[in-house]
């Protein structure tokens, strides 16, 4: 049963995870013989092999994902579970006693792979100009975000094992319970977790912060404020997005961006924001990942004791949660096509409404200059665009938007 369940994980996950990487990469190769498109020739080739360098990170990744997976599966679970057993005292209480398995779990699994991490920030992110991150900041959001980790997984973990050993059918349950907690999570999100990682400070510029509440005052988008954040402290790229729901929804603006993007440029890129929020799709998104937790749990929920004892787990709250977070790469991998899917969708659907606002010309231009800032490669195969794109490629955003790849 264990060589089973590890041939269904690196045959369903791992080897298609490796094929659409190195589809990807011989794609890349292909086009970077090819006369330069949107960016500069230089750029062009630095783009391409920071994607080829990525793409081969990726590699290495699942591969070790799928080395640590086996090494769960085969005698990792029965050695930390045996660990566990004679490290605490028998009179703990059984509740505490799964969400230690679970955390130490969890935690071990992000010690392996944190390497990986280290290489991309300070290795590969470094030498292609991105990352601005020093060790010491990297150290600092690692321990908080391990706090953070403890702490919230913690009463996560404790509270879905309440629910799997007392309640009938636990896995519908268990499903809503942790729906409205990424429900709360959207919600507390941009005033409360992402101010501990970053600075927020009020947009100075009063003449851009007008235009900008003007913008959000045509749809009737109340947010409690427009902000800036240092991301310029980790890294060089440009972004800004609408975070969280209800009465938390502000306007988050790089710095970055500020200092790359012209006005006119950043009032395209804020419409095409605007359109998501007007279409809904926040909403909708929570509906996608709704189905994947619906899933998740019901595939658990009916799983074989069996599988359980193979694994040396007992089929109770912290076991239930293991084999959860085990597969659940399996099953988000193959949801990844339908998230896609309804994403561009809506990608296309917020451009039209962001053009709109001020025009084709102005939206495409501004993304035009985000791809040349953040060296991003405009093609990609097309595999490579259905399982893992949630936005059109770039081409595609800009013949929709009537703008002539060859000016």
């Amino acid at each position: 049963m264990l060589f089973i369940f590890i041939g269904l994980f690196v045959c369903l996950y791992a080897l298609p995870s490796i094929t659409l990487a190195l589809l990807q990469i011989r794609h890349i190769k292909k086009e970077l013989q090819k006369p330069a498109i949107l960016l500069e020739s230089e750029d062009y080739l630095q783009a391409g092999a920071y994607a080829i360098a990525s793409l081969r990170l990726n590699i290495i990744s699942t591969l070790l994902e799928t080395i640590l997976f086996s090494a769960w599966v085969c005698f990792g679970l029965k050695l930390l579970n045996h660990e566990l057993t004679l490290l605490f005292p028998q009179t703990l209480n059984p509740l505490w006693q799964g969400v230690a398995l679970i955390l130490s779990f969890v935690l071990l699994g992000s010690i392996i792979e944190l390497p990986l991490s280290i290489y991309k920030t300070f290795g590969l992110d470094k030498k292609f100009g991105f990352s601005k991150q020093s060790p010491q900041l990297f150290m600092i959001d690692l321990c908080k975000h391990l706090l953070l980790s403890l702490i919230i997984g913690g009463v996560i973990a404790a509270l879905l094992i309440l629910i799997i050993e007392n309640v009938a059918l636990w896995w519908i349950v268990g499903f809503i319970v942790l729906l409205c907690i990424v429900i709360l999570a959207n919600l507390i999100y941009p005033t409360l977790i992402a101010p501990l990682f970053n600075k927020f400070t009020p947009l100075e510029d009063d003449n851009l912060k007008a235009r900008i509440e003007s913008l959000l005052n045509t749809i009737g988008f109340k947010s409690n404020g427009v902000f800036v954040i240092d991301a310029s402290r980790r890294d060089g790229r440009l972004n800004a997005y609408f975070g969280g729901i209800g009465k938390s929804k502000r306007v988050v603006l790089f710095d970055t961006l500020l200092d790359k993007i012209s006005a006119d440029g950043l009032i395209a890129i804020l419409g095409h924001e605007l359109g998501r929020f007007k279409h809904k799709d926040i909403l909708k998104n929570i509906l996608i990942i709704a189905c994947l937790l619906f899933v998740l749990f019901f595939v658990v929920g009916h799983l074989p004791a069996s599988l359980f004892s193979a694994l040396g787990l007992a089929q109770n709250g912290a076991g239930v949660i293991i084999v959860m977070l085990l597969i659940s790469p399996v099953l988000t991998f193959w949801f990844m096509p339908l998230v896609g899917y309804f994403s561009r969708k809506a990608e296309y659907a917020a451009d039209a409404f962001g053009a709109s606002l001020s025009s084709k010309h102005c939206l495409a231009n501004a993304l035009v200059r985000l791809v040349n800032e953040n060296k991003s490669f405009p093609s990609s195969h097309p595999a490579y665009i259905f399982f893992y794109y949630t936005h059109p490629p770039l081409l595609q955003r800009l013949k929709a938007l009537d703008y002539d790849i060859q000016h």
